[in-house]
């Protein structure tokens, strides 16, 4: 547990025996923050025995991969302060990376957002730059807002079964994976706070131009509209470094960590978070 302001927040943990030693010298540590609905377990480790987690992935590759539940979601507490958004995520990221830190005895650790999750992992590495070597975000919105979606009238929402179930369309998933992970997702937690879907209803404040640090866009060919697409590629063309990276997976949708053929998912991560 990490903790902040007096919230305790989980970190999920993962790595192979054995390269304990090596993180400090290689950085090899990286933070997952996950999206609006799930927390991480759900999003990044549903099902480790059959081959769909990120998690067990990153640690194959000899990585030491913390996955953390941010503030009322998953196993880390609630707060009546705010709906957590990206603003208050944000701290919580920062609260589980000073832990790391001081952990591994590493200066800066890798961030990977997914979804609404790259808003409060990009807004961190623009503010700590000298404490993330490198950013990966997958399902980023910047300036393109949902005219259709409606503002929640509360600070959090019921999860139920229904939203646990992933379609058909969403990608190219395992009808066997989709079942035995919408248990998962439901065990984790019965609501979710509604700060995300508040965010998601105006533009993103993250400025590009304030990240410094290399940087990657995923983009999967079923994951958003034309609208989204643009949205993503004029915010790579605004990022204020030279080393960035913009990666198009033929195939894959938002789900790309865990689809059937998550291994090109995996293979542009791993090539950009390898480099030297």
């Amino acid at each position: 547990m990490a903790e902040r302001e007096g919230l305790k927040l989980k970190l999920y943990e993962k790595y192979r025996a054995g390269y304990e030693d090596t993180w400090k010298q290689n950085g090899k540590v990286i933070v997952l923050v996950h999206g609006a609905t799930w927390a991480s377990r759900c999003t990044f480790d549903p099902d480790p025995d059959h081959g769909y987690s990120m998690m067990e992935t990153l640690a194959d590759a000899g990585y030491d991969v913390f996955a953390l539940d941010l503030h009322g979601y998953g196993k880390s507490e609630r707060s009546d302060a705010d709906w957590t958004d990206s603003a208050s995520a944000t701290r919580d990221i920062e609260a589980a990376v000073e832990f790391i830190r001081a952990l591994r005895w590493v200066e800066k650790v890798h961030l990977f957002g997914y979804q609404w999750g790259t808003q409060p992992a990009a807004l961190f590495a623009s503010q700590k730059p000298n404490k993330v070597a490198r950013l990966a975000l997958l399902g980023l919105r910047w300036r393109h807002v949902d005219k259709g979606a409606a503002v929640p009238p509360g600070p959090v929402r019921t999860l139920g079964q229904q939203a646990s179930l992933l379609k058909p369309e969403d990608g190219d998933l395992d009808p066997e994976f989709v079942r035995r992970r919408a248990q998962v997702c439901r065990a984790e937690s019965p609501m979710a706070p509604n700060g995300a879907l508040r965010d998601l209803s105006r533009p993103s404040t993250v400025e590009p131009g304030k990240l410094k640090i290399p940087t990657l866009i995923i983009q999967g060919e079923r994951d958003g509209n034309p609208q989204q697409f643009d949205d993503r590629v004029e915010f790579f063309r605004e990022l204020g470094t030279a080393a960035k990276s913009y990666t198009y997976l033929p195939g894959l949708g938002k789900y790309a960590p865990v689809e059937r053929t998550h291994a090109r998912f995996d293979q542009a991560l791993l090539s950009f978070l390898d480099q030297q």
